[in-house]
């Protein structure tokens, strides 16, 4: 990931986690069009709802795309 020559134009980050919510703010911080494809309502169901909930909202203010409820499927 980190040694492409070329940023990818879209990418399409699978997962809730913290890692999968990392990854696509990374990607979608330099430039790339993001898609977060999460299988229930939104990203970090586990973590203190305050911060799932705000979370969820400043990414989609950003313009990152989440895709809900998907069960894995975009």
């Amino acid at each position: 990931f980190f040694e492409l020559t070329q940023q990818p134009g879209k990418a399409v980050v699978v997962g809730a986690g913290y890692i999968a919510v990392e990854l696509a703010g990374v990607l979608h911080g330099l430039g790339t069009e993001t898609h977060l494809v999460v299988r229930k309502q939104k990203a970090l169901r586990e973590f203190d709802e305050d911060i799932s909930n705000f979370l969820d909202k400043q990414m989609v203010k950003d313009g990152l795309t989440i895709h809900r409820n998907t069960m894995g499927l975009a």
